[in-house]
């Protein structure tokens, strides 16, 4: 075959090589993303109510006696997003002393072993956030400084005192709160002609209903 015949069949080659690599960068890769959906999670939160009644269940450790059950209620009102006023009325049976069981006697009448409190409390959101159980459940939740004062009724005798305490709470849904306490009631005790300052705590948890 003559040259000239095989340079034109080899620029001829030359051109189809070239257009069908042109035609390849023109073809366009279709990519197909999974449609994505996103959840929102609404947390629950205390918004409209402004109102708590619920009750509680704990330990009362009362000075010169020993720890036992207490149970009582609670009525809790949200003056603003950092302001709360409470109400709680609570409820133990007291034990013998330990001097009482060294005694073998009883230095108060059966019904004296009943302690019973009323305290009207004020508290402050010291600090507020989000608590988490697991990695599905995250809850509002803030932690509140509590002061205040109480009437205490025991060893046949009534007195009034200061109370300090801390309080943890979080919102579980739009209408259920709990809370864990922690309480020290202050007062001066007159028990078998000796009077004295006493401390008495609580450590409470308590389940509260919202409206």
């Amino acid at each position: 075959m003559p040259r000239p015949i095989n340079i034109l069949v080899c620029l001829f080659g030359l051109g189809i090589t070239s257009y069908s690599f042109a035609d390849n960068d023109e073809k366009h890769v279709k990519i197909i993303e999974p449609a994505k959906t996103v959840t929102s999670v609404q947390v629950a939160a205390i918004d409209t109510e402004h109102f708590e009644l619920g009750s509680y269940i704990g330990l009362l450790s009362v000075e010169d006696f020993n720890s036992n059950i207490v149970t009582g209620i609670s009525f809790t009102y949200h003056i603003s997003s950092k302001f709360i006023s409470q109400i709680n009325y609570g409820l133990s049976t007291v034990k013998k002393a330990a001097f009482e069981e060294v005694a073998a006697g009883n230095f108060l009448a059966k019904k004296d072993y009943d302690y019973q409190y009323i305290n009207l409390l004020a508290g402050y959101d010291l600090l507020d956030g989000r608590s988490f159980l697991g990695k599905n459940y995250k809850f509002n939740s803030a932690i509140y400084l509590l002061a205040g004062v109480a009437n205490v009724s025991f060893a046949g005798d009534k007195n009034t005192g200061f109370v300090l305490g801390a309080s943890y709470r979080a919102v579980i849904t739009d209408w259920i709160t709990v809370n864990l306490d922690l309480h020290d009631t202050r007062f001066t005790r007159d028990f078998l002609n000796d009077k004295k300052a006493t401390d008495n705590t609580e450590m409470l948890i308590g389940v509260n209903v919202l409206f």
